[in-house]
């Protein structure tokens, strides 16, 4: 992994629990079968705050380190609060040099 200028945001501790699926079961579903905590530095911004239907919703972007492991089954703990991912993060690849610099996902916060 190459130093990067946004390496210098992503210093916020925070935890992502992976929830990994397991066999299908009767209704056809993929219930969660193991969860696994792994403790990275990421920045986390929020990008939106609503209601809906007298429920609080907030949008947040979190950044991490290219070697996070992170998907849209999981969630990120952070400042606190238990953001769920939303879609698949994605990694930013430099446009000069080509290398990985950062993930971003996009996560929602139910409050």
């Amino acid at each position: 992994m190459r130093d990067h200028a946004i390496h210098q945001l992503i210093r916020v501790p925070c935890v992502i629990h992976h929830s990994d699926p397991g066999a299908v079961d009767e209704y056809g579903d993929h219930p969660i079968s193991v969860v696994t905590d792994s403790t990275e530095r990421c920045y986390v911004a929020q990008q939106a705050r609503g209601e809906a239907d007298e429920v609080e919703h907030e949008r947040w972007s979190i950044y991490l380190l290219p070697s996070a492991l992170i998907d849209a089954n999981d969630s990120v703990t952070v400042h606190g609060m238990t953001l769920e991912v939303f879609g698949n993060p994605w990694v930013v690849l430099d446009p000069v040099t080509g290398y990985e610099t950062h993930i971003e996902a996009t996560a929602l916060r139910r409050i």
